[in-house]
């Protein structure tokens, strides 16, 4: 009896230990990098108002070569550059946001990335819907994103989806009016920039005051949303307010003095006050070739641990949500 208990013993020990190794096996087979990748979003995905030759290649001022996300601009070192250095096969990368998009806008991006048969999805969404004359409701912003993310998912239930945070607008303001530039001034104004934010910037009438303080409480809340519906994804990664906590210079924003001319209404009729490039398209808003690459980093450096750190296509780490 003695010798037949321990051979149940001896069993239940080797089952145990197959069970073990098939459960550290799991995430390492779903480590292997992506070889499709699909993006979503706004202008700020479609490397809007970037410089540099070639630039913009359209619609409007749409740059996607410098995108943060799907780039092939060194300079930029995109997501998609730094993804492909270390995936062992082709990666194919699709560029689905639009310029202007809210997140009701999201959807429609979500069901053209379907049929792109992505392995992973980057999104990033929502300075638009803070930005708006009426800002989006929050639970209305929180019910568009899902309907996008419970499209993809639908589609393929496999997909790994990345969601980044939306930036911290409100540093615009500080960096430009502290002390005030007058081209940043200027073309807020004359363009109608985020209102909502960068309407009277010099003033510190309380007014004023409150409206931005209000202005950023939305983009929290905005930001609190996303992580809460990320986490009910099993295979949706936040980036843990990586873009949000992002702190930005001039350099990293579309000023005179790097981002190029077109000369064409309205930018020809817009003067540049000190030194910059003539008819300048600068909007003082959206990231240059240099806050696209600080966008990049903060995606990469948020993403799935294994790929961050593969080398020679050998995983040396597992953070990936299980299969």
């Amino acid at each position: 009896m003695t010798r037949i208990w321990n051979l149940r013993r001896a069993l239940v020990a080797l089952l145990s230990l197959a069970v073990a190794l098939a459960l550290l096996a799991s995430p390492a087979a779903a480590t292997k990098p992506p070889q499709t990748i699909a993006a979503l979003g706004d202008s700020i995905t479609r490397g809007y108002n970037t410089s540099g030759p070639g630039c913009p290649t359209g619609p409007g001022l749409d740059c996607p070569k410098n995108s943060w996300a799907t780039g092939t601009n060194p300079l930029v070192e995109s997501f998609r550059e730094r993804l492909d250095a270390v995936s062992p096969g082709p990666l194919t990368a699709f560029n689905d946001a639009v310029s202007g998009a809210r997140a009701i806008n999201l959807l429609a991006q979500a069901q053209t990335a379907a049929t792109q048969d992505p392995d992973l999805v980057l999104i990033e969404i929502g300075a638009n819907d803070a930005c708006a004359s009426t800002p989006t409701p929050t639970a209305t912003f929180r019910s568009q994103v899902q309907a996008a993310l419970e499209t993809l998912v639908a589609d393929n239930p496999k997909v790994y989806v990345q969601l980044m945070s939306i930036p911290d607008i409100n540093q615009l303001r500080t960096i430009f009016t502290e002390p005030p530039d007058r081209n940043a001034l200027t073309r807020w104004s004359l363009f109608n920039v985020c209102q909502g934010l960068l309407a009277n910037p010099l003033s510190t009438e309380a007014a004023d005051e409150e409206r931005r303080a209000a202005f950023r409480a939305q983009v929290i809340a905005y930001n609190e949303a996303l992580a809460a519906l990320c986490a009910e994804f099993k295979r949706c990664l936040w980036d843990d307010y990586a873009v949000f906590n992002s702190e930005f210079t001039t350099a990293d924003v579309a000023t005179v003095a790097n981002t190029e001319g077109q000369n064409v209404p309205p930018f020809n009729q817009i003067p540049v006050f000190g030194t910059g490039f003539p008819n300048s398209t600068a909007d003082y808003f959206h990231p240059s070739i240099a806050g696209q690459a600080r966008l990049a980093e903060a995606a990469w450096s948020s993403t799935f641990t294994d790929w961050r750190k593969r080398k020679g296509g050998e995983a040396v780490a597992s953070a990936l949500p299980a299969s």
